[in-house]
């Protein structure tokens, strides 16, 4: 029995391997400045074959958390230091982690780890990748999360039909958000409030809103469904990257609308994923093609 369950999930961690995409991350620094922005010394800092993907930085900006499968058959945890340019491999696990994030102690980062049983669920390390750690052993198929406070967690679960939910940690409990949601989920600066993205049909999505004080949602607007990947600035603009170009939203203007920032031509002809913000706002990281 366990020469067949090993076998079945050597299967199934293959089948997600080859269906991962071959992306790198990139970092630049992001200004704004009369209204023009400008992407400026950027670099692609993961240039290898094989999948580099969801980057965060930790609290003080200097390192790029990512996600990383090369050669081998489960995904680890890398960290890019960039007063260096350093590249070091934090977790090598028999399981697959996913989506670092420091957390709110500063000693410690969360992921997604995929058990060998396939069961995935929010796990967390010590900042140098040692003591695991399973934050919600009663919750599990958690795919892509957000942080709300040392207590909640939001969750896009994996079911049948993907939903967001709101997650206790000390009860262990879920509240559902919201149903058809896509992948990223964000906090709104400056609110009690939580961004997501809601997928109405093959071409129109629609980001929304979650107040958490009083568990309401509403929308912010429309997007085309090409992409599903956006950041916030820390003064309340919503980026979104289409193809080769980022967008930004006027979320907090009075005058609300999306108008086209950047165009990235040493990505002309490929796309923008994943993006992320260090707290100076300025250091800037995002996936794109290989």
């Amino acid at each position: 029995m366990r020469l067949i369950l090993g076998i079945l999930t050597l299967c199934i961690v293959q089948t997600v391997a080859a269906q991962l995409p071959a992306v790198d991350i990139y970092y630049g620094k992001l200004t704004t400045a009369d209204g023009k922005w400008a992407l400026n010394d950027l670099k692609n800092i993961t240039s290898r074959p094989g999948y580099d993907n969801q980057p965060s930085f930790s609290p003080d900006g200097n390192t790029i958390y990512f996600t990383a499968m090369h050669d081998t058959l489960q995904a680890d945890i890398y960290t890019y230091t960039l007063s260096t340019g350093e590249t070091n491999q934090i977790t090598n696990t028999l399981e697959s982690e996913y989506s670092p994030v420091v957390m709110s102690n500063g000693k410690s980062f969360s992921v997604v780890r995929v058990e060998l049983d396939t069961v995935q669920r929010m796990c967390m390390f010590k900042l140098n990748g040692t003591k695991p750690k399973v934050l919600m052993s009663n919750i599990d198929s958690v795919g892509y999360y957000c942080p709300v406070d040392e207590k909640h967690y939001a969750f896009f679960m994996v079911t049948d039909t993907p939903t967001l939910v709101l997650a206790d940690m000390k009860k262990q409990t879920t509240k559902l958000i919201d149903v058809n949601v896509g992948r990223c989920i964000k906090m709104i600066p400056g609110e009690q409030a939580l961004s997501y993205l809601v997928k109405n049909s093959d071409n129109e999505f629609m980001i929304k809103r979650f107040d958490l004080t009083t568990q309401t949602t509403s929308v912010i607007t429309s997007v085309p469904g090409i992409s599903e990947d956006f950041i916030w600035t820390k003064n309340g603009e919503l980026l979104m990257g289409r193809d080769n170009q980022i967008w930004m939203y006027s979320y907090a203007a009075e005058k609300k609308q999306w108008t086209r920032i950047l165009t990235i031509k040493e990505l002309k002809g490929k796309k923008i994923y994943r993006m992320a913000l260090a707290p100076d706002g300025i250091n800037f990281a995002f996936v794109g093609d290989e």
